[in-house]
Parts: structure tokens; C-alpha cells; sequence
């Protein structure tokens, strides 16, 4: 019989990567098909584990085997506090997928500016902030100004204007991704505890006006910052959360604007505080907003009644509202496009065209195969 190989392994190390993934031992158990007795046995030195055992906790964990092989547990910075509510009460668990997604952002800010570092490129240092007791509505105006959005109201098309809307908010010094966040009811999150602070906004089942809102309370956090993860609820009692909603509102729909809308200004002379669906779309999309976002802003301002609000609330809050009916198979470049976002892929041919780096690298940088970065070049420049 073949005698079983054994791996000198630190007990700390399988410890500290299993709850990395907030994993408890029942699950870790479910999830290697190791025992949770086998596992006490490991986790407290008792035994070591064969090298089976350590493929699946490498793929369990999300953790390179060299990791899992180290003397000490790697330092990580911490997860952005959860912002998220249910009936005001915190949630305060995540899914690994939700983790996962924190990672890899911070692996994409590091890529980031490793690739700036390659161009001889200075960066942008972010240098903004608010106060919680500042009115979101100045703070709001400020970046407006600062960014000169209004040269983006023109823009039709709503995924042009997303990308220009990220494109403004990098040029402030943020690294924004957008990620798959398919747990735990995330819209986005938001890090200012890492090389350069980071956006992160949920990639699928979202429509890019919501995107945009996203983006802009994300914002709201970097300017207090005080990252998170969120999900944008407007029932929410974290004052922070309420803070960032009223910024990203009056960032996208200022109110002085809104009320010289010919639209708003027959409402008020008659009086009218029931809208047709079709009055909000036509505001909703000047304002690059979606028609509950609008309705939200006419309630705040009195233009609307509130029972109007929650029963259209009701009715378009729904997850399933705005979702593709028949989603598309997977295409690699279009995702890593979405993804890293313009800025960053333009940056990585640009580093390859000069020769700094080679096509193995470009194609780690944009985390495709070779068969796809031609598609990704014609993709960008399209």
C-alpha cells in the first residue's frame, strides 16, 4: 500500500485562510469533503495534511499553494465596513464571492498603478474630502463644477455617458472596476485604505443609469473617507448611507436645474403630483438617471406625493426590473473591457506599443488569453 506524503504545513496559515473567506468549519468541511474532525486535527498542529488535502484547500480558499505553504498568515487590510441594512438592523456577513470581489479590486488598483509606474506616468493623488455635517447638496455642487459634468448631458447614449462619467471620476484619482457582485445584494463598494482609493460597482443585472448613481455614492464615501459596501437603499437609517444617497442625487440631478425643467414647471403651476411614466423617462434620461431615481428627487422636493413614490417604488424595485431577458453568452474582452474599464486598458496597450512590457504581461494585465486582445484592441477603439 502506498504510503500517504505529508506537508509540513503552519496550523496558522489553514486557520487564517479559511476564515479569510469568513468560512466556518462546517462549511470549510462541505466544501473540501474533509472531515470537520480532520479538520480541528490540522488546524491545531496535530496532524499535517497530505497533498491532496492541500490542493483543496487551495482551491477552497482561493489561495496559491506556495500561500498556503507559507511560515506566517499573509497581512490583509480589512474589509470595507458593511453598509448594508435589513429593517435598519446591519447584516454583517458576506458570501466568498463578495470577498473575492474585494480582492481582485485590490489586485486591479496594484496592476493600476504599476502600469502608470511603466509609462513614467505620475499619479493623480486624490485630495478631496467632506465632513458628515457638511449639506451633500454644496458638497455635490463643488464636484459638478469641479469635473464640469454638464459637458456630459449631451451624451444619448447611456453607456457612453457611464464611461465618461468614470472617466471624470478617474481623472479626481480613483481606480473604478466594475466587478461581478452577484451576493449579498451589493451595488457597490468603495476602499480608501489601499494605494489609491477604489470604486467597485456591481458589472451584471445592472442598467448603466444605475451604475452611474452608484458611482457617484461611491464617491460620496471617498469624499467622507469612510468606504463600504453598499447597497444604496433609500430605506436605510446609516446616516452615511443617506449622506451619500442625497450627493450622488444632486451630483446627477441638481436641484436649480431640475426645477427650470419646462416639464417641472407645469407640474408645480397645476399643481400635479401624479407623473406619467413617460414624463419621468424623458427626465430621467436628461438627468443620465433611471425613472425611480428621478421620482425620488421630485418627492424631495415636494413634486411628488409619497404614497405616489412607494406604490411606483414598489412596483419598479423589484430585482428582476431592468434585467436582460436573455443574457448573452460570456465574451472575454467585452468583460475585461467593463471591467478594468477604459482608462486602464488603454494604459496597458499603451505600455505594450512602447515596449514596456511584452505580450505575456499585457495579457495578465487585461487577464485574457492571447487569442483575445486583438478583440479587446478593435473593442477600445471602436
Amino acid at each position: 500500500m502506498k504510503e500517504r506524503v505529508h506537508i509540513n504545513v503552519s496550523p496558522d496559515v489553514l486557520v487564517w485562510a479559511r476564515e479569510s473567506l469568513v468560512l466556518s468549519l462546517n462549511q470549510a468541511s462541505e466544501k473540501t469533503d474533509i472531515s470537520t474532525k480532520r479538520l480541528i486535527q490540522l488546524e491545531t498542529g496535530k496532524q499535517q495534511p497530505s497533498l491532496d488535502e492541500l490542493k483543496s484547500f487551495s482551491k477552497t480558499y482561493k489561495r496559491t499553494i506556495a500561500t498556503l505553504l507559507l511560515k506566517t498568515p499573509q497581512k490583509e487590510k480589512a474589509l470595507p465596513i458593511d453598509r448594508r441594512t435589513i429593517d435598519s438592523v446591519a447584516i454583517g456577513n458576506f458570501h466568498e464571492k463578495t470577498i473575492m470581489a474585494i480582492r481582485k479590486a485590490r489586485a486591479l488598483a496594484q496592476s493600476f498603478m504599476e502600469l502608470k509606474q511603466e509609462l513614467s506616468m505620475e499619479s493623480q493623488r486624490f485630495n478631496l474630502y467632506a465632513s458628515i455635517l457638511d449639506n451633500p447638496k454644496e458638497a455635490a455642487s463643488k464636484i459638478r463644477r469641479l469635473l464640469n459634468l454638464n459637458e456630459l448631458r449631451e451624451l444619448t447614449n447611456i453607456n457612453h455617458a457611464l464611461d465618461g462619467y468614470i472617466e471624470k471620476v478617474e481623472s479626481l484619482g480613483v481606480a473604478v472596476f466594475q466587478l461581478s457582485l452577484t451576493q449579498d445584494g451589493l451595488r457597490g463598494f468603495s476602499i480608501v485604505d489601499d494605494i489609491v482609493p477604489i470604486i467597485g460597482i456591481k458589472r451584471g443585472g445592472e442598467q448603466p443609469h444605475s451604475k452611474i448613481f452608484t458611482l457617484f455614492h461611491e464617491l460620496g464615501h471617498i469624499l467622507l473617507n469612510e468606504g463600504g459596501l453598499c447597497d444604496l437603499s433609500d430605506k436605510t437609517n446609516i446616516e452615511i448611507e443617506k449622506w451619500c444617497n442625497a450627493f450622488s442625487s444632486e451630483v446627477l440631478i441638481p436641484t436649480s436645474e431640475l426645477l427650470q425643467m419646462q416639464l417641472v414647471a407645469d407640474h408645480q403651476r397645476q399643481n400635479q403630483k401624479i407623473w406619467k411614466k413617460l414624463d419621468l423617462i424623458e427626465l430621467a434620461n436628461h438627468f443620465h438617471v433611471g425613472p425611480l431615481a428621478m421620482l425620488r428627487s421630485l418627492l424631495e422636493n415636494q413634486l411628488t406625493s409619497k404614497s405616489f413614490y412607494m406604490e411606483k417604488h414598489k412596483t419598479w424595485n423589484k430585482p428582476q426590473f431592468g434585467r436582460a431577458k436573455e443574457p448573452k453568452g460570456r465574451e472575454m474582452h467585452k468583460e475585461s473591457l467593463k471591467e478594468r474599464g477604459r482608462t486602464f486598458v488603454t494604459l496597458a496597450f499603451r505600455a505594450f506599443d512602447q515596449n514596456r512590457i511584452n505580450m505575456k504581461d499585457l495579457s495578465d494585465f487585461l487577464g485574457l488569453k492571447f487569442s483575445y486582445i486583438t478583440k479587446t484592441r478593435e473593442l477600445l477603439n471602436s
